[in-house]
């Protein structure tokens, strides 16, 4: 079990940390400051020169709980299954975060407030979540039945 625990815990921070590269990219390129920071901001408001830190450890914190949650409830983990779990943080973010932090449910059904977490959490977490969770202890649950 605590094979299970660290190997979910360390590839949803691996997987968080490629989200955190992703979106200071995006931040380069004029796109805006990274969700994590703004959900920050919502939240404990600003806390220069340390608030792009502090998130970021949040977020990637978060990233390895779900991370747990995965490897807790998927017992033959392929890259899909990570996709398709990634679904949930997105729902997550839309139904229970959102409220918290005064923005409307579902991002407001806006393109771009429903495709980026999907991206996120969907395409790029929850593939690299699979991949990793897949190698790291694939062969050793080829006895479960989920």
């Amino acid at each position: 079990m605590s094979n299970r625990l660290s190997v979910g815990f360390i590839g949803g921070a691996l997987g968080a940390i490629i989200l955190v590269i992703v979106m200071y990219i995006m931040q380069a390129a004029g796109m805006g400051a990274p969700a994590f920071v703004n959900m920050y901001h919502a939240m404990f408001d600003t806390n220069p020169p340390l608030d792009h830190i502090i998130a970021a450890i949040i977020f990637i914190i978060s990233g390895g709980i779900w991370g747990i949650l995965f490897t807790l409830l998927v017992k033959h983990p392929t890259i899909l299954k990570g996709m398709l779990f990634g679904l949930l943080p997105s729902l997550w973010l839309w139904v229970v975060v959102n409220p918290v932090i005064g923005e409307p449910l579902f991002n407001n059904f806006t393109v771009k407030g429903l495709l980026m977490p999907l991206l996120f959490n969907v395409v790029i977490w929850g593939t690299f979540m699979g991949w990793y969770a897949s190698r790291k202890y694939g062969h050793e649950t080829a006895g479960t039945t989920y």
